[in-house]
């Protein structure tokens, strides 16, 4: 494949660089250095091209997507890093030190990776925010990051300055993907501006090629040489589960992402799609790998992924990161069809590697991925928490040191049940965090005496180091006759369903059964979907408590802007355990 694809060719990692970056005296800053410097001729970053369209109606200018994606070179994304980084570090009324903080609001983007580069240069600490929350569900972490700078898509601009109304700590709001020439986007950066003005708050507002092009006329600052446990980033777990946690991590963790989150994942040209956002450990964790190998990362045009199976196609990619959403989306959009034709057309024909994670996936859909790739669909399973756990159900060494399953006697989980042990998984790992950022108090919750991490998630060990996921404890339900019902499993199971688009699954021990909200096709009827749900569970061989007694129909999609999907496309799941429409107060 290499003798015939130039692109790939040319995307090879150089070994002698990899060496540098996977070297553990190796810090932060000299990791990003070895980077930028030894590729910097080859394309670093890709994004849709585009050109301005003008109404003849109206006389305003959008822009049109254009099928072909324009690169930037990994010598131009360390100016650009480099040009911000000497704007902050000498702003003349308010100067940036290192340890200070920089929130950054928005989806994946070329210039949302020069913002977290410049974070990193200029010894920031990056807190990247969930682009699909509410002002509400950010404050409190505003409030407690008190960020110097927030980062802001022009998208998002407006929940920005909602966001940070209380902020006293605030001094600049920095607007990235911003294009002035298209009407919605200016006037929606004069009215931030003017908000910021009438607010009376001493807050200046920029664009992000502003502070570039201000940067550039000011002698530039050396990187910022990291200690390997001063603090780097915050990343918020999403909330699904309850309040938002920020898990810190120090440098060391950051270069454990440079050095490879997935153990075995290397060697290969590393041409990948980025849709996930960077307020996710996966998803900035693939954007990292593509950078340390010297590849190339192509980000899809829009935050709601209506362009995502477009822009495979015109990316090509060598690798791909697919959750379960994305795989339910096509397998529902292409089972049937001729996966080997799908595998050199849609997919483009090059994929060396590819992995899910973040939710459980059923064996139909993960055959079917598996078939249009040509190759097994791996598995990998981590945390934001913990880093890489485990792989196609294999325990990654290294990272991990030791591990244990506990009793869960609440839910009849025991490491004496057979034929397998079974129980919550705790960990000792050299890629732990330390702690929640400014809350000690949950070390005592999250992690046991003699230092093992609480993961949450119920494991079955079914032979040394292999270990079989079976739900997160959170989502292990017991109903009132006593049976425990591992909910997200079913999920997964249903949406194979020809009739069902999405399936939220819920009960309580108040009830014996199981009850559901589903989100039908087009045309499908309330009988046609029992008859499938019923069909289903008897080729899988499930309990008759293990289907919904009852469901509702519900026509409007689960989506992030609507509350009931988290930026990875996973369900948020209430506290209570209510459906969706019930549990969200829509």
């Amino acid at each position: 494949m290499l003798a015939a694809d130039e692109e790939l060719r040319h995307a090879v990692p150089d070994p002698a660089v990899t060496a540098v970056i996977k070297d553990p005296s190796t810090t932060l800053d000299r990791q990003i250095e070895a980077a930028l410097t030894a590729y910097a001729d080859r394309p670093a970053l890709a994004e849709r091209a585009t050109e301005p369209v003008v109404d003849p109606a109206t006389g305003r200018t959008t822009l049109r997507l254009l099928p072909r994606f324009d690169a930037i070179t990994y010598r131009e994304l360390r100016d650009r890093t480099a040009a911000v980084a000497a704007d902050w570090r000498q702003h003349a009324e308010h100067p940036f030190s290192p340890g200070d903080i920089v929130c950054t609001l928005g989806f994946t983007s070329s210039d949302y990776t020069v913002i977290d580069l410049a974070c990193a240069h200029s010894g920031a600490v990056a807190v990247p925010l969930q682009n699909s929350a509410t002002a509400g569900h950010l404050k409190p972490i505003v409030a407690e990051a008190e960020p110097l700078i927030v980062a802001t898509s022009i998208e998002l601009v407006e929940l920005a300055i909602d966001t940070t109304e209380d902020s006293a700590t605030l001094r600049r709001v920095i607007v990235f993907d911003y294009h002035p020439e298209v009407d919605d986007e200016r006037e929606k950066f004069e009215a931030a501006r003017q908000r910021l003005i009438e607010s009376g708050r001493p807050v200046a507002l920029d664009s992000l090629a502003d502070v570039i092009a201000h940067g550039r006329t000011l002698p530039s600052q050396p990187a910022h040489a990291w200690d390997p446990d001063e603090l780097a980033l915050l990343i918020y777990t999403s909330g699904s589960t309850g309040a938002p946690k920020g898990a810190m991590y120090p440098s060391r963790l950051v270069s454990a992402l440079w050095q490879g989150w997935f153990p075995e994942a290397g060697g290969h040209p590393a041409l990948g799609l980025s849709y996930m956002p960077m307020s996710h450990a996966a998803g900035r964790a693939m954007l990292v790998k593509s950078l340390a190998n010297g590849g190339c990362t192509f980000f899809t045009a829009r935050s709601d992924l209506s362009t995502l199976f477009e822009d495979i196609e015109l990316a090509r990619p060598s690798e791909l990161m697919l959750v379960p959403r994305i795989c339910d989306m096509l397998f529902q959009r292409h089972k049937g069809e001729d996966t080997a034709r799908l595998r050199e057309t849609f997919l483009g024909g090059r994929v060396l590697w590819a992995v899910t994670g973040s939710a459980p996936l059923s064996a139909e859909i993960g055959s079917f991925i598996g078939e249009c790739l040509g190759f097994p669909l791996r598995d990998g399973f981590g945390s934001t928490e913990a880093g890489a756990i485990m792989i196609d159900g294999v325990v990654a060494r290294p990272p991990i040191i030791d591990y244990r399953l506990d009793d869960v006697p609440e839910l009849g989980y025991f490491h004496t049940d057979s034929p397998h042990p079974r129980g919550e998984l705790l960990l000792r790992t050299s890629s732990i965090i330390p702690g929640y950022y400014k809350r000690p108090e949950l070390n005592g919750e999250f992690f046991t005496e003699d230092g093992y991490y609480r993961s949450g998630d119920i494991m079955a060990e079914v032979g040394p180091d292999r270990l079989v996921y079976v739900d997160r404890r959170k989502n292990v339900l017991k109903l009132s006759q006593g049976e425990f019902v591992a909910v997200s499993k079913l999920e997964a199971l249903f949406v194979t369903s020809p009739l069902i688009r999405q399936v939220y699954v819920y009960g309580s021990s108040e009830r014996a059964y199981l009850l559901a909200v589903v989100v039908p096709v087009e045309g499908a009827s309330r009988e046609a979907i029992a008859e499938s749900l019923q069909q289903i569970a008897r080729e899988a061989g499930l309990n008759s408590y293990e289907v919904p007694r009852d469901f509702l129909i519900e026509t409007e999609p689960f989506t992030t802007e609507n509350g009931l999907l988290s930026d990875i496309r996973k369900l948020m799941r209430p506290r209570n355990g209510a459906p969706p429409n019930e549990g969200n107060g829509s």
